[in-house]
C-alpha cells in the first residue's frame, strides 16, 4: 500500500527514536545526540549515534542510516510497509483499511500473529482444568502465579492437533504454523500434527517481547526433557536470551546482567527480585549473546557450584577470550588510564555444591544470594589459575618458564587493559618474576594474535568529493538555497555520486519537504545512510546567501562549459558529415558566448566575435 507523506510524517513524529533505539542500545547522553555501540556491526567503542531533534540516527563506523522506519526495518528485518504498521501501532496512530493491501510484506508480520496467537492459546490452557498437571508442577517448583503469568508460561494440551484445531478456527494457514515451528508436517501422508503436546511451555521472546520460539519441558520420562522450536525465519538458536525483554530495564540501570542456565532458575531470580536475569537458552554462551549483552551493561555475573567452578569458568573464559578481528590493543589516555572500550567483564559467582540459582534462592533466600553476587570474582581469574599450574604436576624453574609463556598468552588476550593489569600483577606474584616482565611480553604477544577483519561488517557508504556534501547540505538546510540552486541542477552532471543524486531528485519532487522526512523518499539504503550522515551532525550557523552566491557561479560555469561543449561537438559532427566550409553562425555564437561568460567568471575577458579584437587588459602588455 502506498501510504501518504503526512501520514509517514504523524507516525515518526510520535515516535520518540531515542526511546526506540534505547530498546536495542544502551545510549549514553552525548551532548544534544545519543551514542551506543552500534547494533549492526560489532565495535567497542561507540559509533552509533541518534539526534533526537531530528529523529535520525547514523553509525560512523559503518555508514549505516536512517530515521524510525529504517532502524525498525533493520533490526527486525521487516519490509516498509511491516515498519510502518509496526510503528504506527507503538505511536497510536490509525492507519487507513489495508485489506487485501499487503503485498509489500516479507510475512514475517504474518509469522509473528500466529506466534502470538499461540502463545495466549497456551497460556490461556494453563489456566483450564486441561493445564491442571501443569499448575501442579509450578507449584511444586515454588513459581508463583503472578510470575507465571508475568512471564507468560503456558500448557501444550494432549493430543496430536489440539493446536492445529484452534488455529483453523482462526484461519491460519497449515503452511504458517509448520514455517514457525508450532507444527510438524507428517512424512507419509498429507497434513500436520503440534510439535508441542502435554508440556509446561516457555516462551522465547525477543526484545519487543513478541514471543518468537518456545521451550517444552515435559512431565515424568518423556524424553527429551526440554523440546525447543526449531530454528525459523523468526528465531535463530543462540541469537537470544530468555527474559531479555523484560530485564533489560533492570540491566542498563544496574549496569549489570545475571545470567543462568535455565527457564526456572531465570525466573526464580525475578520472583526473589533479581529483575535483571536473562538465561542463555543452554549451556553454551555464545558471541551473538554477549555482544547483545554488551549494548546494555559492561559486567556479567553468571553462576557455578563450588564443586565444578574451576574447570567449568576457565572453559567458559577460554570461549570468551578467542581473538577477534578488532585488534586488542591496550589503549592509554593521557591522564595514564586505560581507555573504557566498551569491554564486557564476566565474573563468577559460587553457589555450593550441588545448587543452582532456583535451589539456592528457595532453600537461603535472596540476602545470601546477593553475597554472593558481591563476593564474584572475574571468570579470567580461574583461566588464570589454571594456567599457573603445570597440566603435568612438574614443578622447578622449567615449569615456572612454561607457566609465565601459558599466562603471557592468556594475558594477550585479554581486551580490558586494567583488567590484564591487575591479573598480570596477580599472576607475577605467584610465578615470582617482575610484573613488568609480564606484562611486555603479554604485549608483545597482542601483535601476533590479532585477525584479519570481518568480512561481514558493513561497508560505510563510499566516500564523497566534500564540494558536492556541502551543496547538498545547503539544500538541505536552506529553502532560499533550494529556491536558488535547484533549477541549476535540473539535468547537470554536477554530483558525482549516485546517493547525493537521489537526494537532489527527491528535493525537486518535494522542494518543501522537511530534510528529515525525506528518508522515506529515498529508493536506496545507501541514499537513506548518505541523508543520515548529512543531517545527524548539528551542523555550524553559516551565512547561507553568501555560499549559495559561490555554489550559484559555480554552477552556472557548469551549464554554461555543458552547453559549450555540446555546441563544439554539434559543429564538428556537421563539418563531419558536410565539409568544413559549413555554415555553422548559430552554433559558433553560442560557442562563443558560453565561452565568454565562463572565461569572464574565471577571472579574464572575452573577444569580440565580430571584430577578432582582444578586449584584455593584458594585451597591450604583451
Amino acid at each position: 500500500m502506498q501510504y501518504s507523506q503526512p501520514l509517514l510524517d504523524d507516525i515518526r513524529a510520535a515516535v520518540d527514536i531515542v526511546d526506540l533505539v534505547s530498546r536495542f542500545v544502551n545510549l549514553r547522553k552525548a551532548g544534544s545526540h545519543w551514542k551506543g555501540l552500534c547494533p549492526f556491526h560489532a565495535e567497542k567503542t561507540p559509533s552509533f549515534t541518534v539526534n533526537p531533534r531530528k529523529g535520525i540516527f547514523h553509525c560512523f563506523g559503518c555508514g549505516v542510516g536512517g530515521d524510525a522506519f529504517g532502524f525498525v526495518m533493520r533490526q527486525d528485518r521487516l519490509s516498509f510497509p511491516e515498519a510502518v504498521r509496526a510503528l504506527a501501532k507503538t505511536a497510536g496512530v490509525a492507519l487507513p483499511d489495508e485489506r487485501g493491501a499487503k503485498s509489500g510484506d516479507s510475512g514475517r508480520e504474518e509469522l509473528l500473529r500466529v506466534m502470538d496467537l499461540a502463545g495466549h492459546f497456551y497460556a490461556d490452557t494453563l489456566w483450564k482444568p486441561a493445564g491442571e498437571r501443569a499448575r501442579a508442577y509450578l507449584e511444586e517448583r515454588g513459581i508463583d502465579t503472578e510470575i507465571a503469568r508475568h512471564f507468560g508460561l503456558g500448557y501444550a494440551p494432549e493430543g496430536w492437533e489440539s493446536l492445529l484445531t484452534f488455529m483453523k478456527s482462526e484461519k491460519v494457514a497449515e503452511e504458517a504454523l509448520i514455517a514457525t515451528g508450532l507444527a510438524v508436517a507428517r512424512e507419509n501422508r498429507a497434513g500436520a500434527y503440534d510439535r508441542f503436546r502435554g508440556r509446561l511451555l516457555f516462551p522465547i521472546r525477543d526484545l519487543q517481547g513478541r514471543a518468537v520460539a518456545f521451550g517444552g519441558r515435559g512431565f515424568g520420562d518423556e524424553q527429551p526433557k526440554y523440546l525447543n522450536s526449531p530454528e525459523t525465519p523468526l528465531y535463530t538458536k543462540g541469537n537470544l536470551l530468555y527474559a531479555a525483554d523484560l530485564a533489560r530495564p533492570t540491566i542498563q540501570s544496574q549496569n549489570r546482567a545475571l545470567l543462568v542456565e535455565g527457564y526456572v532458575d531465570c525466573i526464580m531470580a525475578h520472583q526473589y527480585g533479581f529483575t535483571g536475569t536473562v538465561a542463555a537458552l543452554g549451556t553454551a554462551f555464545t558471541p551473538a549473546q554477549l555482544a547483545l549483552l554488551r549494548r546494555y551493561c559492561d559486567e556479567v555475573v553468571t553462576f557455578f557450584d563450588a564443586d565444578a567452578a574451576g574447570q567449568k569458568a576457565a572453559a567458559r573464559a577460554e570461549e570468551l577470550l578467542e581473538p577477534t578481528g578488532r585488534g586488542m590493543a591496550w589503549a592509554v589516555n593521557r591522564s595514564g588510564a586505560f581507555e573504557g572500550a566498551g569491554t564486557l567483564r564476566v565474573k563468577v559467582a559460587l553457589l555450593p555444591a550441588g545448587h543452582d540459582p532456583d535451589t539456592f534462592l528457595r532453600s537461603v533466600g535472596s540476602e545470601a544470594f546477593t553475597e554472593r553476587i558481591a563476593a564474584a570474582r572475574s571468570i579470567l581469574a580461574y583461566a588464570l589459575d589454571r594456567a599457573l599450574v603445570d597440566p603435568d604436576g612438574a614443578t622447578g624453574p622449567r615449569a615456572r618458564t612454561t607457566a609465565f609463556a601459558r599466562v603471557a598468552l592468556l594475558l594477550a588476550k585479554v581486551a580490558d587493559g586494567d583488567e590484564a593489569a591487575q591479573l598480570s600483577r596477580e599472576a607475577a606474584s605467584k610465578l615470582g618474576v617482575d610484573p613488568t616482565q609480564l606484562w611486555i611480553e603479554a604485549q608483545r604477544l597482542q601483535s601476533s594474535l590479532r585477525t584479519p577483519p570481518a568480512q561481514s561488517r558493513p561497508s560505510p557508504p563510499a566516500s564523497t568529493a566534500p564540494v558536492e556534501r556541502d551543496l547538498v547540505t545547503l539544500l538541505l538546510h536552506s529553502d532560499e538555497a533550494r529556491a536558488t540552486l535547484l533549477a541549476l541542477l535540473g539535468e547537470s552532471d554536477e554530483l558525482g555520486q549516485p546517493s547525493l543524486r537521489a537526494i537532489v531528485e527527491a528535493l525537486r519532487h518535494r522542494p518543501d519537504a522537511t530534510a528529515e522526512s525525506l528518508m522515506t523518499d529515498l529508493p536506496t539504503d545507501e541514499a537513506r545512510s548518505v541523508l543520515s550522515s548529512l543531517l545527524v551532525e548539528d551542523r555550524e550557523s553559516v551565512d547561507a546567501r553568501v555560499s549559495i552566491g559561490q555554489f550559484q557561479r559555480r554552477l552556472e560555469r557548469s551549464q554554461r562549459l555543458r552547453r559549450a561543449r555540446e555546441a563544439s561537438q554539434a559543429i564538428a559532427e556537421a563539418q563531419a558529415k558536410t565539409g568544413v566550409a559549413a555554415p555553422m553562425h548559430a552554433e559558433l555564437r553560442t560557442l562563443h558566448k558560453e565561452s565568454a561568460v565562463v572565461y569572464e567568471i574565471t577571472g579574464g575577458v572575452a573577444q569580440s566575435l565580430e571584430h577578432g579584437t582582444s578586449t584584455s587588459p593584458r594585451s597591450s602588455d604583451e
